[in-house]
């Protein structure tokens, strides 16, 4: 099993993207996905973003401060497992892509950004599915996340004001959390967007660690 970091438009990402049970809104903010490579086979995509601003479990959890401005700067040092979508039947193969992820993301995540990675945080809409089990979460916590709670559920509109019609959206979702042991939360970070030099550099460093996708193809091609 191996991961393979590529860009949020690849089309084999895409192609798993469309068939996960949240809709794809688009991801702000910071971000890494990845492929999954199993027996030369790609069987899904993991991927992490930017944490979400509020939540006050998450808050209390990580012990994230009151004041805005430092929150902010706390919350660099979270992910956000956006997406999980895994399409092959092995045992414990969800734990085990989770296990490879979280290390991968961590050493990615500082080469891309700068911020060492402190904790994880990821959101469960819990239901019956089609062939008679239950998501609930069960390779998260196998993995040493903690079910800290369950959201309220978005209304009819998000923070923006925006319609949600989609009833996954609107859900209410069980809320994973887990802490990296012997890091501490981020006080300080300089964000790129209205630095072009920060900007480039940003965008030379994320080519470094991309996969060519040519290289991905061929790769499904002959099997590797």
């Amino acid at each position: 099993m191996r991961l393979e970091l590529v860009k949020s438009s690849n089309p084999l990402y895409q192609k798993f993207r469309r068939s996960h049970y949240i809709p794809d809104r688009g991801t702000m903010g910071q971000q890494l996905q990845y492929l999954i490579f199993y027996e030369s086979e790609v069987v899904g995509i993991i991927g992490g973003a930017s944490a979400v601003f509020a939540n006050q479990a998450r808050d209390e959890f990580f012990g994230l401060a009151e004041e805005a401005e430092v929150k902010k700067h706390q919350l660099n040092s979270i992910v956000n497992n956006n997406v999980f979508r895994l399409e092959y039947p092995a045992p414990n193969l969800a734990t085990i892509v989770l296990s490879i992820w979280r290390k991968r993301i961590m050493e990615d995540w500082e080469k891309l950004y700068g911020v060492p990675i402190a904790g994880f945080e990821t959101f469960v809409v819990e239901e019956r599915l089609w062939n008679g089990k239950t998501r609930n979460g069960a390779c998260y916590s196998a993995d040493n996340w903690e079910m800290v709670g369950i959201t309220r559920g978005y209304g009819k509109t998000n923070a923006r004001g925006r319609e949600i019609k989609d009833k996954t959206l609107r859900s209410k979702k069980l809320v994973y959390y887990l802490r990296i042991k012997g890091r501490e939360l981020c006080d300080s970070y300089a964000a790129a967007w209205n630095d072009l030099d920060l900007k480039r550099d940003l965008r030379k460093r994320r080519d470094q660690i991309l996969s060519d996708p040519l290289d991905i193809v061929l790769d499904v091609i002959r099997g590797i």
